[in-house]
């Protein structure tokens, strides 16, 4: 299938998780939140990863690889809470379009620890980043 339409497909699916989370965030407390949604996920992924034919592989990991797969974890699971709980204090059509602002601290990162160029491409699209967060931000930068 086409990466590009796989990635379309993501952006819709993953359009559509905010809304739940919200509703969801309505009645229970984010942590609680965090919580039952990793351990559900965990008992969803278990039967694919057991009946897959990488488990042997669970072997060849050693402690650099255990690690770089640990730190973006804690990191994601600390992102969501924080989010989680920037849902409950405001709308997710504002709280969304803000957390995805993401790719602006990617390309920084990448530049910075993989020595990633940036290109005019890059900071085209950065602008445009920001001038989007900004336009749909508008009325909470400039409330009389």
């Amino acid at each position: 299938m086409n990466p590009n339409l796989l990635a379309l497909i993501v952006a819709a699916i993953w359009g559509l998780a905010p809304i739940f989370e919200k509703m969801s965030l309505k009645e229970l407390n984010p942590m609680l939140v965090l919580f039952v949604r990793f351990i559900l996920v965990t008992c969803l992924i278990l039967p694919f990863y057991l009946t897959s034919n990488n488990f042997s592989s669970i072997v060849s990991l050693n402690l650099k690889n255990i690690l770089l797969i640990l730190i973006p974890g804690v990191l994601a699971v600390l992102g969501i809470y924080l989010y989680f709980n920037a849902l409950v204090g405001s709308s997710a059509s504002k709280i969304v379009p803000l957390t995805a602002t993401y790719p602006l601290f990617t390309c920084f990162y990448g530049y910075l620890f993989l020595k990633e160029e940036i290109t005019l491409e890059t900071i085209i699209g950065t602008a445009l980043i920001i001038l989007g967060v900004f336009v749909l931000n508008y009325s909470d930068y400039f409330k009389p």
